[in-house]
């Protein structure tokens, strides 16, 4: 499934979404189980196949992992079968890199979804000293590293396709958000996915979705191209 933006022609392949919030009550994504369902009944009908649930995780704040996150992982799975809602869910998470990942990785408690792909991100308002060794030691065990959102730095906004060639440099892959080209996050973060897709940066395009908002969001952006 194809989806064109008239600006400049954007196409993007959506079946897969591998940046979500829907496991209910463990973040800022969706609260309940009911909304869970729903959010995810709204993917499908806009032709996503498979979803991969990436709840936050960062020290000390929110350590989710396997124990909590599994559990509710499989109510929804029983859910949207029962629903008759034909889209597959796998495991991940979204990191926010800091020195704790360290640990996490040498005990292997990393969640990497179906296809050993980790999701990580940077706090909005500063690069994470510990990026260079958090990604080396990732990769050296055979993940694939994947920054999120990088639009959406502020401290990259001003030569955002110089840092993103660094990062392609260093093997890293960049998802952006589908969000950002609709506006949703302002005018800077659009700019800034608009200026990686001209320059072929962007590996992935994904919901970030944490509720119903953002389901609609996307599905009128995608109406729209």
């Amino acid at each position: 499934m194809w989806w064109f933006r008239k600006r400049e022609k954007i196409h993007f392949d959506y079946t897969h979404d591998i940046h979500s919030h829907v496991l209910p009550g463990v973040d800022d994504g969706v609260r309940t189980y009911g909304e869970a369902i729903m959010v995810l009944k709204g993917l499908s009908r806009l032709g996503v196949k498979r979803v991969t649930c990436t709840s936050h995780v960062y020290f000390p704040a929110l350590m989710n992992g396997r124990e909590n996150l599994h559990p509710l992982l499989e109510d929804l799975r029983a859910g949207l079968q029962k629903e008759g809602v034909e889209i597959e869910l796998d495991l991940g998470a979204e990191y926010r890199v800091g020195e704790y990942m360290l640990s996490l990785i040498e005990r292997g408690e990393i969640l990497s979804g179906d296809d050993n792909r980790v999701l990580v991100e940077h706090n909005f308002l500063s690069p994470s000293p510990f990026f260079d060794q958090v990604v080396f030691e990732l990769q050296a065990r055979g993940y694939e590293v994947v920054l999120a959102h990088p639009e959406r730095y502020v401290f990259w906004e001003d030569d955002i396709v110089r840092h993103g060639k660094e990062l392609k440099n260093k093997n890293c892959r960049l998802q952006v958000n589908i969000l950002s080209f609709a506006g949703y996050y302002g005018k800077e973060a659009q700019r800034g996915a608009e200026r990686l897709h001209d320059a072929g940066l962007i590996d992935y395009y994904a919901g970030d979705v944490h509720g119903m908002r953002h389901v609609e969001t996307i599905g009128k952006y995608i109406s729209n191209s």
